[in-house]
């Protein structure tokens, strides 16, 4: 004997309701894997990317840092040979506002700055912010604890040298 779920009144209606819902569910699961999988291929905001921004980030930090102590030793080099013109214009321009030449050239004569070749101090310290620098690095051995503070500038793309000291 064959046992049946189906009512005799039924005509089937309900077995088609059924398969169809499936269907629809099926469909949808099948979308929403195709999206997924999509989004896989999308380019995303994921981590690699942050740590390249991050990178790129670093290398201009990096760059910066290496223009600022070129631009330093350059200065100190010139001032070691007593080019003082060429040492003067290296400078920023609101360093020569505030700073003569004549100024200039009698500063260099004191301390440390014209006798001392300070284009070879290690400059230990780097802080750059907004356009705006301060490095710093011992003298030597023959004054250990003295320390040569130079601020630069930023200006039209280009460090220059704002003001300097040894403490």
């Amino acid at each position: 004997m064959i046992y049946s779920m189906k009512n005799p009144r039924q005509s089937g209606f309900a077995h088609l309701a059924i398969i169809a819902a499936v269907a629809v569910v099926a469909v949808i699961a099948i979308a929403g894997y195709l999206v997924v999988k999509s989004g896989d291929k999308a380019p995303q905001n994921s981590p690699t990317a942050a740590g390249t921004s991050a990178s790129t980030t670093a290398t201009s930090k990096s760059k910066d840092e290496a223009a600022i102590k070129t631009a330093a030793k350059d200065h100190f080099a010139l001032v070691y040979q007593k080019k003082f013109n060429e040492a003067y214009q290296s400078t920023c321009q609101g360093f020569k506002v505030n700073t003569t030449y004549a100024v200039f050239q009698i500063s260099l004569g004191k301390a440390y700055f014209s006798t001392i070749d300070l284009s070879a101090v290690e400059y230990t310290s780097v802080d750059v912010r907004n356009n705006q620098a301060q490095i710093s690095g011992l003298i030597g051995p023959v004054v250990p604890d003295a320390k040569l503070k130079v601020n630069l500038l930023k200006e039209n793309s280009q460090w220059c040298v704002f003001g300097y000291k040894i403490e």
